[in-house]
């Protein structure tokens, strides 16, 4: 049963707010790079606030909801705001302000930099609008817009890898989105609905054979972007080519968006009883499990740090699959709070990686040795994500992981524990050789043109433009994991979100 409906601007505003950031993030530059940075950080703030602004209301209760355009004679572009959507839109709009400011210092010496802004804000735009859909055609456009528009971003940097990379990431993302729209507009012919709400679009009468095809359709199409095994094949090429900072927004959320899509699935187009009854989620909880350990055991033969870490991504997001597929409220609960604690460790993991190649040079695990001296606060923030990452308490990847647990216990599936656990100690493999290295091996040589005169020990730590929202991505990971059960923290609004789906 739905809450109490809110019509509100706000549910527009937060996606045509970036989206005019985009559009002007070329022309502010001509006035001034100091007049372009100000005016995009404006734009980032304002969305912030405005995605924050609907929690209150979600937390008791209420949904927020604009009809923008009719596109069809029955179909309207929807903007509507439950408490899932309120979780992920605040997510991305937090990390990709953290993002913006480190690409101020980060990208300030890089070629294309209208380009590298002008995309950056659309894709925010776009994946606002993702979280905040209110049917399955608002929710393909938005996603398949953010999609598309990725693929400038990835090869910003131009280099034959980049350029590769890029051209896996879009075959990977044309053809998920290709089966995501053959999944919707199946979904219409048999449903006549399409919007998104805590009533199921599907129900048993209409054919197990075809919801089982309209289901294995969803899920391949989201699994691209999900980065689930065997479908994962552009998430290792494609963060390392990215700029530090978009990696960080590219592994926190936007892969999180294919998870987001599978949510959205199970939770509105199908509802948690009749995929009791359909029995198709079982296979999805064992893909899901194989994306943990397969993924994690690959990311520990990775010498390049970036590349280390998006098989991690791919591991983590196995987590949120696994917890959905389970169909238990306390395993939804730890899915969708993960998201969120991922994507603040996830991002600071990736900003650490951009100082250590931008300041000292270093692109491998194998070059870290002795960094810790050079950069203490960098790898002081190397430390505790690494912790986090790995569910160490009382940080925010232990919360969601204990969550995950009950939800295991609670679904009657003890076996999975292994799965959780052993993604864990995988984790600590392939994370904390980097620490160890960081702190007791001697400092190496500097990479070659980054040596200074002063001798191989000098500091060689990044300005606090770029340590800021490093420090602030640290700070959000331990407040989240102390904090969790705080009125109004990630925590309460997956609760809230989960109650709506099994009551």
């Amino acid at each position: 049963m739905e809450g109490e409906v809110v019509n509100t601007w706000l549910t527009l505003v937060v996606f045509v707010l970036p989206f005019a950031g985009g559009l002007l993030a070329a022309p502010l530059a001509k006035v001034s790079r100091a007049t372009r940075s100000v005016g995009l950080c404006a734009v980032c703030a304002a969305t912030l606030v405005a995605a924050a602004s609907f929690v209150p209301g979600v937390l008791s209760g209420k949904v927020y909801e604009t009809h923008i355009l009719k596109l069809t004679p029955t179909i309207w572009m929807y903007m509507r705001v439950d408490a899932l959507g309120a979780l992920f839109g605040l997510t991305v709009a937090a990390l990709w302000m953290l993002a913006l400011v480190y690409s101020l210092g980060y990208m300030a010496d890089e070629q294309r930099l209208g380009r590298y802004y002008s995309f950056f804000m659309l894709c925010l735009a776009w994946t606002m609008g993702v979280a905040y859909s209110g049917n399955l055609l608002t929710f393909l456009i938005f996603y398949e817009l953010f999609s598309i528009l990725t693929y400038p971003l990835v090869v910003q940097e131009g280099t034959p890898q980049a350029m590769a990379a890029g051209t896996k990431y879009i075959i990977y993302i044309l053809v998920g989105g290709s089966l995501v729209l053959l999944a919707i507009v199946f979904t219409f012919f048999v449903a006549g609905d399409q919007t998104l709400s805590t009533t199921p679009l599907l129900d048993i009468t209409m054919g197990q054979g075809q919801l089982r095809a309209i289901f294995w359709c969803f899920i391949a199409g989201f699994g691209v972007k999900a980065a689930i095994v065997p479908l994962h094949g552009w998430v290792p090429d494609a963060h390392p080519a990215a700029p530090a900072p978009f990696s960080a927004v590219l592994s926190g959320v936007m892969v999180a968006a294919g998870t987001f899509g599978i949510m959205r699935v199970v939770f509105n187009v199908f509802g948690v009883a009749l995929l009791r009854e359909l029995d198709v989620t079982r296979w999805l909880s064992y893909l899901a499990a194989l994306t943990v350990i397969f993924a994690a055991i690959l990311a520990v033969n990775q010498d390049n740090i970036k590349r280390r870490l998006a098989y991690s991504t791919i591991s983590q997001m196995g987590y949120v699959t696994l917890g959905v597929s389970l169909l238990g409220e306390q395993a939804a609960v730890g899915a969708m709070v993960h998201i969120t604690n991922h994507a603040f460790m996830k991002g600071a993991l990736f900003l650490v990686a951009g100082l250590l190649i931008k300041r000292a040079g270093v692109h491998n695990v194998s070059e870290i040795d002795g960094m810790a001296k050079r950069m203490p606060f960098t790898c002081a923030a190397l430390a505790i994500v690494t912790l986090g990452m790995i569910g160490t308490p009382p940080l925010s990847g232990f919360v969601s992981k204990w969550y995950l647990g009950l939800g295991i216990l609670e679904a009657q599936q003890p076996l999975y524990l292994i799965v959780l656990i052993g993604g864990a100690l995988i984790a600590a493999i392939y994370l904390l050789p980097m620490v160890y290295r960081a702190y007791f091996r001697e400092p190496r040589p500097l990479a070659e043109g980054v040596s200074l005169a002063s001798g191989a020990d000098v500091s060689r730590e990044a300005p606090v433009s770029m340590l800021a929202p490093l420090g602030v991505a640290v700070g959000i990971s331990i407040v989240l994991g102390l904090l969790a059960s705080v009125e109004g923290s990630p925590l309460s609004l997956a609760r809230v979100a989960a109650e709506s789906f099994f009551r």
